[in-house]
């Protein structure tokens, strides 16, 4: 099995990857450009009743062919774009609503940080704060395929859109970093977004200047704030506990930067014991050691599909030797990185 046929058979596994209030919205999309929206839920095995049930969420492949039939039917390579413009800061539920009473720009992405995954699990963003910039990331734990450039395009429109509304004229000097090919509407995202947008980097992530986090917000409100926080923490621990130790030990180190922590730092930040947490995973079949190559095999080959030199990509998966890199990676793929970097395994 590869790695696309692994994500994807644990995305359909996932009991709430998808909003459907996105889907929502994107049905609205179509309808105002003139598409038949009952033919849209057709070809995705769906129908209004689904979406517009009282149901909280839809499984990723329904996510997944509801967009793939919107690019189809309208013809429009951007429409993920459209739908994270469309997508305001309170589409996003209690994670919205913390965010729009947070006191300063600040406290709002650290709050993001820790529940993005009660909105969607299919990335996950990590905060990174330097003296002068701060980069907001967006790690992918799964291999999304074919949809994901418009997934990561409702994501960044719909992250943009919300700090645009948070800040108003406060927002500038941010750019766009996106981790594929420039494709061909490139030109839209600018357009869009209304800021340099950079493709072909390690990672999705928003750069801005280091000093918008400390911009107030005018509905700041401690109150608010600290029971939709609240809410919003008991939520994140209802989906841990519907999670697999698998799952969650692959999104950790999804998350994770540079060189990926040890077994036992791992346990830590679960508050458990490697004895423990190895035994959870032996439960399901796995080891951590499994985990791991997995892990590294996946961002590997989307480094080396992005163009990066193999030297850039053993730095990024946290080798001190490019040749250990080269020889773990003929042995995850049975190929070397120049292979994958080429391009040849995609025909």
């Amino acid at each position: 099995m590869d790695t696309y046929d692994a994500g994807l058979n644990d995305l359909t596994g996932d009991r709430t990857p998808i909003p459907v209030n996105y889907v929502r919205n994107l049905l609205e999309l179509t309808q105002e450009a003139g598409l038949d929206t009952g033919r849209l839920l057709a070809r995705a095995g769906l129908d209004r009743e689904a979406v517009y049930s009282a149901e909280p969420a839809l499984r990723f492949d329904q996510f997944r062919r509801v967009m793939e039939g919107a690019r189809s039917l309208s013809g429009d390579p951007a429409i993920g774009l459209a739908l994270g413009r469309q997508l305001t800061v309170n589409a996003h539920g209690l994670l919205g609503y913390a965010a729009i009473s947070s006191a300063d720009l600040g406290e709002a992405l650290e709050l993001l940080e820790r529940y993005f995954r009660t909105r969607t699990r299919l990335c996950l963003p990590r905060l990174r704060a330097q003296p002068r910039w701060v980069r907001f990331c967006l790690a992918e734990p799964y291999d999304l395929g074919d949809i994901r450039e418009p997934y990561l395009e409702v994501v960044t429109a719909a992250l943009v859109g919300g700090l645009r509304y948070l800040l108003g004229d406060r927002f500038r000097g941010a750019t766009l970093e996106l981790p594929y090919p420039a494709p061909p509407h490139a030109a839209r995202y600018t357009e869009v977004l209304g800021m340099p947008v950079t493709f072909g980097k390690p990672v999705a992530a928003l750069r801005f200047p280091a000093r918008l986090m400390n911009e107030r917000f005018a509905l700041a409100d401690p109150a608010s704030r600290s029971m939709a926080a609240r809410r919003c923490e008991e939520e994140l621990r209802r989906l841990e506990i519907d999670q697999d130790w698998a799952s969650r030990v692959r999104s950790r180190l999804m998350q994770a930067e540079g060189m990926l922590p040890s077994l036992e730092q791992l346990a830590g930040s679960f508050h458990l014991t490697s004895r423990t947490l190895r035994r959870h995973l032996a439960a399901l079949g796995v080891s951590y050691r499994n985990l791991l190559e997995e892990v590294r095999m996946a961002r590997a080959v989307r480094y080396l599909a992005a163009n990066h030199p193999v030297q850039k990509v053993a730095d990024l998966l946290g080798y001190a030797d490019p040749s250990n890199f080269t020889r773990a990676f003929r042995r995850w793929t049975g190929h070397p990185p120049s292979y994958y970097r080429a391009g040849d395994y995609r025909d």
